[in-house]
């Protein structure tokens, strides 16, 4: 089911419009006015008024739409234009900094990876510097801002910044501060599984639902839970950390301190464990190379007990939250998700077996190989172009520019 915004009628309310506008031609691809006037609540007027500011300042572009021949001219279309403006996504994993900049539909146009020790503040805040640097030079287009994610959870809780799938050593976040400072530019940050899931919202899967449970599995395994497009928080912004749930009772150590954590089980580190490979490993041709080998045991017999965990994590998901769909994506390899999943099958009973469309109850996200840098990349466009309520409370003039028009109140951070 997609979700449409509905515009607001206080006189306040133009930047939010605008954004509603914005995101209902996002999710359609092409909608001609009267589409948008059907759908969002408007008045034709506003419409005409919102298309054509939005045009002005380069976020949409307008085509004839094809089909039956009508009288007159055919009706204009209007679609979100690629080079409205990029971002630049950093995904920062331990060991290694992923980069990548993004135009405003999602392709990712160049892309960068460096292998650091990111327990040391000023080697790593040294490589992103050069990574966004080398990223700003291909930037004709005007630059939304940067987005990092990183694993959680974050703040100053029992287990964050702990072990080996965590960023290790840190205390706090302000290395993201300097690096704000240093490029001068808007910069949001979130938990990568956070950052995922937004990312399928605007570009990926779940384009057409309203509510879904995102599975982040790279080195660790992170979850997310959106709820009408927007991602579920918590108390703390450390929801659904779905990877310190302990699954298996008296089972292995885990670095938070807990026993039998999911994670143990069903990640990329575990795999790392399982093969007797250190962890910037499991990035080289010669592990994607066992994993599409049928014949590798040792990769067979993992896959059948981590299979057997995510089947336990699936159920209890559905079980507790309802979501239309369970979506997985992160930064391991295809192939080997797919391994997990039919090694998970088959699913066990649950509150959505029996009722869910089984071609929607799990989904396979399409941009796993860049799923970390998109989803990174995703957060600036989400700030500043999704629709958010609270752009209604402050007015802002017709002749402003591009950020006031949508509402934007600067550069600021966006916790996961």
């Amino acid at each position: 089911m997609r979700t449409i915004g509905r515009g607001a009628t206080q006189q306040s309310s133009a930047p939010y419009n605008r954004r509603v506008v914005l995101d209902f031609i996002r999710q359609q691809g092409a909608a001609s006015r009267k589409d948008i006037t059907d759908m969002v609540s408007l008045s034709p007027q506003t419409v005409v008024n919102i298309t054509n500011d939005l045009e002005s300042i380069g976020l949409i572009v307008s085509r004839r739409q094809k089909g039956e021949k009508l009288r007159g001219q055919p009706p204009m279309a209007f679609e979100l234009n690629p080079e409205g403006g990029h971002t630049i996504g950093i995904s920062l994993e331990p060991g290694r900094v992923l980069a990548a900049r993004v135009n405003l539909v999602g392709d990712v146009l160049e892309r960068t990876e460096t292998a650091v020790d990111t327990s040391h503040r000023q080697q790593l805040l040294a490589v992103m510097l050069a990574q966004v640097q080398q990223l700003r030079k291909g930037a004709r287009e005007r630059l939304w801002g940067i987005g990092v994610s990183l694993p959680g959870p974050l703040g100053a809780t029992d287990i964050s910044f702990l072990g080996p799938t965590a960023m290790e050593g840190w205390a706090d976040l302000s290395i993201l501060d300097e690096l704000r400072e240093a490029v001068r530019l808007p910069l949001f940050y979130s938990v990568d599984s956070v950052a995922g899931a937004l990312g399928e919202t605007l570009f990926g899967v779940a384009k057409s639902l309203d509510n879904f449970f995102y599975l982040h599995l790279g080195l660790g395994l992170g979850g997310a839970l959106v709820v009408n497009r927007t991602a579920y928080r918590g108390a703390n912004g450390n929801a659904t950390e779905v990877g310190h749930v302990p699954v298996v009772p008296g089972g292995l150590s885990c670095y938070c301190g807990n026993s039998g954590c999911l994670e143990r089980y069903v990640s990329m580190h575990a795999l790392a464990e399982a093969l007797g490979i250190e962890d910037p490993q499991l990035h080289s041709p010669a592990l994607l190379a066992r994993l599409e080998d049928a014949q590798d045991e040792t990769v067979n017999a993992w896959c059948r007990q981590a299979g057997e965990r995510l089947r336990d994590a699936i159920c209890m998901i559905e079980n507790m939250l309802d979501p239309r769909a369970i979506i997985i994506g992160g930064g391991a390899p295809k192939a080997l998700v797919e391994r997990l999943l039919a090694a998970a099958q088959p699913l066990r009973r649950s509150v959505r077996g029996g009722i869910a469309d089984p071609a929607l109850r799990l989904l396979l996200s399409e941009h796993q190989a860049d799923s970390a840098i998109l989803g990174a990349a995703v957060l600036p466009i989400y700030e500043m172009l999704s629709p958010r309520l609270e752009t209604v409370q402050q007015d802002r003039r017709p002749e402003a520019d591009v950020a006031e028009l949508l509402g934007h109140r600067g550069g600021g951070r966006w916790g996961g």
